[in-house]
């Protein structure tokens, strides 16, 4: 048993982590704006929430003296909510990170999974992205992300062992659930739209269902990698856009794919064997069976008004 505390732990990968964490056996914490996502009763039993945003350590530095892990999931996601207060991702994503770095070594918790993203990698140059491939981003949030990431490589030591984690885009249901990444969105459009949008389609990304990267945090708890930066994924699920796009229509076949010229230079395809390797991590669930269990779902009206704000990470920075 261990005792973790969890920022953003509300979110959509915080959400199902913080559940999975409950039924192993540990003991959570979460700092996270609100009590609970999408309302209190929702809440994980045994999980303590100390509601704050990141940005006010004085909220909650001193439930650190409690903890042996932190994980660090709480951010503005997406290169959109970014882009919509660049201020607030730079004061969260980057200074928030150091803030929250500086806290631990002062209350001595020396573990802290730092969630990142293989955003980072941007418009890659290469065939396929390691980690010591070169970073080249191509937006605010990958660039926040970096700069943290560079941080808690500065300070590391005796008093701070980072772990890092490079996700690759997540998909799939949540109890806090996501329409504004591709894999959901798409599912979502067939469903209450009939049609399936594509711009460009061409440009490459990993994908990783939101239940997978919870299990790889937790992976991560009990053996710790001897890498301290790792892509989180799986290698065998990099796909293009538009082939997304297709497995959506061969689950929804009554969807139109409408395909239109895009600009989206983020174009990277990711290596993720040495995760594997290092801590057994292999993800359970694919694309095609996550577009099912979303479709599902939709169809039963779970989700009528996807396009919310209290669905969309962007939507929700843009409207306060």
């Amino acid at each position: 048993m261990m005792r973790l505390l969890i920022t953003g732990g509300h979110g959509y990968l915080g959400s199902v982590l913080a559940q999975k964490a409950v039924n192993r056996g540990h003991r959570v914490v979460v700092v996270d704006r609100v009590p609970a996502v999408p309302d209190p009763e929702a809440a994980t039993p045994g999980v303590l929430t100390v509601v704050s945003d990141l940005r006010n350590a004085e909220d909650w530095r001193t439930v650190l003296r409690h903890v042996d892990v932190v994980v660090h999931l709480a951010a503005v996601v997406g290169d959109p909510a970014c882009d919509a207060d660049p201020e607030t991702a730079w004061e969260t994503n980057y200074l928030g990170t150091v803030r929250l770095a500086e806290e631990c070594r002062r209350y001595g918790v020396r573990r802290l999974i730092f969630a990142s993203t293989c955003s980072n990698y941007g418009a890659s140059m290469g065939p396929v992205a390691d980690t010591w491939s070169p970073l080249n981003p191509v937006s605010g949030y990958a660039r926040s992300k970096i700069l943290a990431e560079h941080h808690l490589l500065s300070v590391r030591g005796a008093h701070l062992r980072p772990t890092i984690l490079r996700f690759a885009t997540l998909h799939g249901l949540s109890s806090r659930m996501r329409f504004d990444l591709v894999v959901n969105r798409m599912t979502a459009a067939a469903v209450h739209e009939g049609a399936i949008e594509v711009h460009g389609g061409e440009q490459w990304r990993p994908f990783l269902h939101v239940h997978d990267a919870a299990d790889a945090i937790l992976s991560t708890l009990a053996l710790s990698p001897a890498d301290t930066v790792l892509n989180c994924g799986s290698s065998d699920q990099n796909y293009r856009i538009l082939d997304v796009a297709r497995l959506v229509q061969a689950e929804i076949p009554e969807a139109t794919l409408i395909r239109t010229a895009g600009n989206d230079r983020r174009d990277y395809r990711v290596d993720f064997d040495p995760i594997y390797r290092q801590l057994g991590f292999r993800p359970k669930r694919d694309v095609p069976g996550s577009i099912r269990e979303m479709a599902a779902a939709l169809h039963e009206k779970r989700y009528p008004h996807y396009k919310s704000a209290l669905f969309n990470n962007h939507e929700a920075v843009r409207t306060g």
